[in-house]
């Protein structure tokens, strides 16, 4: 399935569209839209894919997207249980880039705003104290009227604009190379690996999930997403040991093993590679964060 083309209804009297969500669990598909999209995850947590990235998401996890940026969320799989109490719940703003009327963003005091929308179309990551002054922004828009909505709308983007507590996501040979044609079967592939990478995973089994040939399947996967699978599938298990061992739950010997690693050697090599760090190292850190 290709990346999916997604209407966002703004209503009749409003400019933009800004909504609360709760919902027990996020499975939505790799899609895009010509809004620029801020998110706030309120609760919940999981992984999300924007462009060529892939990170985990948590509890006040905030990005802002370019127009026609593929991405999605998906909800770990303890959401998908059926447990009591548990839910995701997001903020999510869509609008588009000359809303405001033609030659707004040209106008000299948008300038800063107008190059932030340039950089958005990469997905920015927003953290630090700029993520919570966001965050609270956010929540009162949800209630805001008229005149209100909009000057909010501008001052949360110019907040992020003049802060240096933003990451850029995917690289820019994605965004300058992707098509949103001919990626019929990426959904299909990434749903596989989401539904089992803690398991051992073969090349004929995660081709055939996505109707493509073995020996086409790794060329058809890199030219799609810029990396290749094997990259992809390392993300996400080392993304999902990021979660154990922030929850402390199991025994570190147990971790690698719980995530879809043969041996403990090959886990520590790997998410060395990928984090700078050990798993013990990674573990102490997030402990010291927590309560320093």
């Amino acid at each position: 399935m290709k990346p999916i083309l997604r209407k966002v209804d703004t209503g009749h009297n409003y400019s933009f569209s800004i909504r609360e969500d709760i919902y027990p669990y996020l499975y939505n598909h790799w899609h895009y839209h010509p809004e620029i999209e801020l998110t706030l995850i309120r609760k919940g947590s999981g992984m999300r894919l924007v462009g060529d990235s892939t990170e985990r998401f948590e509890d006040g996890d905030l990005v802002l997207l370019g127009c026609e940026l593929p991405h999605m969320w998906r909800s770990d799989a303890i959401y998908f249980q059926d447990q009591p109490g548990l839910r995701i719940e997001a903020i999510a703003i869509h609008f588009s880039d000359h809303f405001w009327g033609p030659g707004f963003l040209d106008l000299p005091e948008m300038q800063a705003v107008k190059e932030l929308l340039t950089k958005a179309r990469h997905g920015i990551r927003i953290h630090g104290a700029t993520r919570e002054r966001i965050s609270r922004e956010m929540e009162a828009i949800l209630k805001a009227s008229q005149v209100q909505r909009i000057t909010s709308l501008l001052n949360i983007l110019d907040t992020i604009a003049g802060s240096k507590d933003c990451t850029l996501l995917s690289s820019v040979g994605f965004v300058n190379s992707y098509n949103t044609i001919n990626t019929d079967n990426i959904n299909k592939i990434y749903h596989y690996t989401f539904n089992n990478f803690q398991q051992k995973i073969t090349l004929k089994d995660v081709a055939a999930a996505a109707n493509v040939s073995p020996n086409s399947f790794c060329r058809y996967f890199k030219s799609r997403t810029l990396k290749t699978y094997w990259q992809f599938l390392m993300e996400v298990r080392i993304g999902y040991a990021c979660k154990l061992l922030i929850e402390n739950n199991l025994p570190m010997s147990q971790v690698g093993y719980t995530c879809g690693f043969n041996n403990l050697s090959n886990f520590n090599r790997q998410f060395k590679l990928l984090t700078q760090k050990t798993p013990l190292q990674y573990q102490k850190v997030y402990v010291q964060a927590k309560t320093g």
